[in-house]
């Protein structure tokens, strides 16, 4: 949804009131160890400069080998990582373009999934698109990341697992991130997450004039009621 734009070892965005608080966050990830996370350089006029994070990030529809066991419990590591990091941020003065959710446990990266994941011959190496995270609960992006990495869809991608195998994929990603959250959290949360983004997607259509955004919240929603049926 943004307009990106490589520049040598560096990324130019589109900025907006938020950038200035994402800035501040991603320099206290890397105070806190998190060194895969882009590097905020300057905010030049209308536009952001980052750090390039060198690898693949996977586009749809998305490589067999996204679906490796491995993405799963290196993402759901990275992603408590980055949580734990944000402990502590000061949230004085703070602009968010999503949102805040209840309970603020951590700041959330709000679409923390492969395509947003950057891989070296299928090792994590880094995370992008930063621009819309806020405070929220751990769980909003545990099951956000279980969505799309497992995933839990009602139509399944080629190649990607089938349902019979949602149960203990997810039950991969809870313990990897060291979570006690049940199966029944994760799809509950995985809704509200679906619906959330299907209204946020309706919103983008009208702000950008990019009217195939309609459709996409139209999957969104298919999909959350397809996971309703799922809960024990």
């Amino acid at each position: 949804m943004n307009v990106v734009e490589r520049s040598g070892d560096t990324v130019l965005r589109l900025a907006g009131p938020w950038t200035t608080t994402v800035h501040r966050y991603l320099d206290y990830l890397r105070m806190a160890g998190v060194t895969w996370a882009p590097r905020p350089l300057a905010i030049e006029g209308d536009r952001e400069r980052l750090s390039f994070i060198d690898g693949d990030v996977p586009v749809y529809p998305l490589p067999d080998w996204v679906w490796q066991e491995r993405v799963l419990t290196d993402g759901a590591k990275r992603l408590r990582q980055l949580h734990d990091a944000s402990i502590g941020f000061p949230l004085d003065d703070a602009v968010w373009q999503s949102r805040a959710k209840v309970p603020s446990e951590v700041i959330c990266h709000n679409d923390f999934a492969p395509h947003n994941l950057a891989f070296d011959e299928g090792a994590l190496v880094g995370a992008i698109d930063f621009d819309m995270c806020s405070p929220g609960p751990r769980l909003w992006d545990i099951a956000y990341f279980a969505t799309r990495a497992v995933p839990l869809t009602g139509e399944t991608p080629a190649a990607a697992p089938g349902m019979d195998q949602a149960r203990h994929r997810v039950a991969l990603i809870l313990a990897a991130y060291g979570s006690d959250a049940t199966w029944n959290d994760v799809i509950r949360v995985a809704i509200i997450r679906l619906y959330d983004l299907a209204e946020m997607s309706r919103q983008k259509a009208a702000e950008l004039g990019k009217p195939h955004l309609f459709d996409e919240a139209d999957f969104y929603e298919r999909d959350a009621v397809f996971l309703s049926a799922l809960r024990d």
